[in-house]
């Protein structure tokens, strides 16, 4: 008596049909995908694109600047020459005593992370970095404070409450900071990278900070 065959498992004739209709489907939408992509891309153009949005002021003797930095998205060395950029700005501006922090919340999580990096310039640009480059970012607010160094970061921010995506709370953030702040965004849409740049800066620094920042766009 011959075995019993099972089926379990075995696509039946619709699922084969099924399977053989997706991946024609595939066959003809993928080389389109492509095809749109590189057309975007070269719609694009590989030039970098700067956008000083705004100037205007932020307090006594302060000022707020807005940038935008429109970049293609396959340059990842825009990244570096963005961070080395906001270097320069942290050292022309840097005060003994000044103290880097960071303040951010990650999509879902029920507090913000607030954390202090030292006075050294190598560690504000070794995070910003990272940051810049970390996918979870994308479409996130970093909040960037110098602080004097007998200030507290737990004095300006709550973790459970604090959220830099709000507006209010990033503004408040922003005009806390006893020298400057910055607040960065960044976005991949379509072939372009989107790098959005909110500093608070002594007024008298103003043009020398533009300039830098125009810098890492050239």
């Amino acid at each position: 008596m011959a075995e019993p065959v099972s089926t379990l498992g075995r696509p039946g004739p619709r699922g084969c049909l099924a399977s053989v209709a997706g991946a024609l489907v595939l066959a003809v939408i993928a080389p389109a995908v492509v095809a749109l992509r590189r057309w975007q891309a070269w719609r694009r153009g590989s030039g970098l694109r700067l956008e000083v949005a705004s100037s205007t002021p932020a307090g006594e003797g302060r000022r707020r600047l807005e940038l935008g930095y429109d970049v293609p998205a396959a340059a990842p060395a825009f990244r570096r020459r963005l961070t080395d950029a906001v270097v320069r700005v942290a050292e022309l501006l840097r005060r003994p005593g000044d103290v880097y922090h960071l303040v951010y919340r990650q999509a879902g999580e029920d507090e913000a992370v607030a954390l202090p990096l030292g006075p050294r310039l190598q560690a504000l640009g070794e995070r910003l970095h990272l940051l810049l480059s970390r996918g979870s970012m994308a479409g996130r607010t970093v909040v960037w404070l110098a602080l004097g160094r007998e200030r507290s970061l737990a004095e300006l921010v709550d973790p459970m409450s604090c959220d830099p995506e709000l507006e209010a709370e990033r503004e408040r953030l922003l005009a806390a900071a006893d020298r400057w702040a910055m607040a960065s965004s960044w976005v991949v849409a379509g072939p372009s990278l989107l790098v959005r740049i909110v500093l608070v800066v002594p007024a008298e620094a103003e043009a020398a900070v533009t300039a830098i920042l125009r810098k890492a766009s050239t």
